[in-house]
């Protein structure tokens, strides 16, 4: 009797954890938590929810579930999905989530310094186009020291930033 509700907490978990690594891509970090919180809510000696949690990591990484590609390759789906949504993107954005969800610093920042500057110079161009609307009008010094200031505080490169701006007034 113990050893089929042990199967059928190993069932019931390795379907969920399945289901959810199905949506999208994910890192490691996220499908470990994922696997805590499933097991947390389960009624079980924790001893036991070890050992079926180690087998539900063994067994997800056997099937090719759990890589040790699965944090690069979700980062560079991540970036590739800001690159085409055409909304405005950073690296300090970049690096902040991706850090968020358990990817290394060194695969950060390689991934970072792979970025293309065009696409960049066009994020910082965007957003200094957007607060440009935005800003009351005023001399052109402070219009420009305040443009400065907000996309910096964005976290765009100031050589970016400063050739945008001096582009633009």
């Amino acid at each position: 009797m113990e050893i089929n509700k042990k199967e059928e907490v190993y069932s019931k978990v390795y379907v969920k954890v399945l289901n959810f690594l199905s949506f999208s891509p994910r890192s490691r970090k996220e499908v470990l938590e994922r696997i805590d919180k499933y097991f947390s809510k389960i009624n079980f000696p924790s001893r036991e929810k070890d050992e079926i949690k180690k087998d539900i990591i063994s067994n997800l990484k056997k099937d090719g579930y759990l890589k040790e590609s699965n944090d690069r390759d979700f980062s560079i789906l991540y970036i590739e999905g800001l690159k085409k949504s055409r909304k405005p993107f950073n690296s300090l954005r970049i690096s902040q989530f991706l850090s968020k969800k358990g990817i290394s610093k060194d695969l950060i920042n390689e991934l970072v310094r792979d970025l293309d500057q065009d696409s960049i110079y066009e994020s910082v161009l965007k957003d200094a186009q957007k607060k440009l609307r935005i800003l009351k009008s005023g001399d052109a010094y402070s219009k420009k020291r305040k443009l400065i200031s907000y996309l910096y505080r964005k976290g765009y490169p100031y050589d970016v930033v400063k050739s945008v701006v001096d582009t633009l007034t």
